[in-house]
């Protein structure tokens, strides 16, 4: 389980998170809903340890998540930060001896999703070469490589036609039925409804909604 308490994040005289708290369970894929600004960047990065939270705590399964828990995170940015020039299984083994694999085991999962996506016989292609859309599968490979608990994915169906992203969206609901831990970052309503069940929703740093999406949709009708 991810969970955030009374986070707090100041740059000078913005503040770009203010006191926000929420929990994901295991088993589910949790909707982090915000426009761009929103501060669902900042909340993500405080949770990956790009940056420091003045105040408040995020702790996975119980734990800091600083002791040495990142190790069993995976991401997807919104931005891609892939090497342009590398080939493609180079690139998915460099990542997966970084998450800590043996170059076997790295090997192993490299052919097993790439062969998933259909991408096995273009592994020794540079990624340059590839599209958009195949660059965009190879994020999300490198975020499930290692077989994460909590996986945090900014935009995951950037780029991607609606086969693949009917394809991402069969993976996340296996990975959810595994018992992994999920964060869905996006600023499209459609997307989060066809996945998710507890969303929260940001706007200038604060919370606005959280909880049960249906019960919330189900309140929202009741007000009309």
């Amino acid at each position: 389980m991810l969970s955030l308490k009374n986070l707090n994040k100041q740059y000078e005289n913005v503040s770009a998170v203010k006191n926000i708290s929420f929990e994901v369970n295991k088993g589910e894929i949790y909707g982090f809903l915000g426009p761009n600004g929103a501060g669902k960047t900042t909340t993500i990065r405080m949770i990956m340890g790009i940056i420091h939270p003045d105040s408040g705590s995020i702790e996975l399964d119980g734990e800091n998540i600083n002791l040495n828990r990142r190790k069993k995170l995976g991401y997807l940015p919104e931005d891609r930060g892939l090497y342009q020039k590398q080939k493609l299984a180079e690139t998915i083994n460099y990542f997966g001896l970084l998450k800590g694999l043996e170059l076997s085991i790295s090997k192993m999962n490299t052919n097993l999703w790439l062969k998933r996506f259909n991408l096995l016989e273009q592994s020794e292609r540079k990624i340059e070469e590839l599209s958009k859309g195949n660059q965009q599968k190879i994020q999300f490979i490198l975020a499930l490589l290692h077989n994460p608990d909590l996986l945090i994915l900014d935009e995951p169906f950037t780029g991607l036609d609606p086969l693949n992203q009917l394809l991402l969206k069969e993976i996340i609901e296996e990975k959810a039925n595994e018992g992994k831990t999920i964060v869905f970052s996006t600023h499209q309503m459609e997307q989060v409804e066809r996945l998710c069940s507890n969303i929260c929703l940001i706007n200038n740093g604060e919370i606005l909604i959280e909880g049960d999406l249906k019960k919330i949709r189900n309140s929202k009708k009741t007000n009309l």
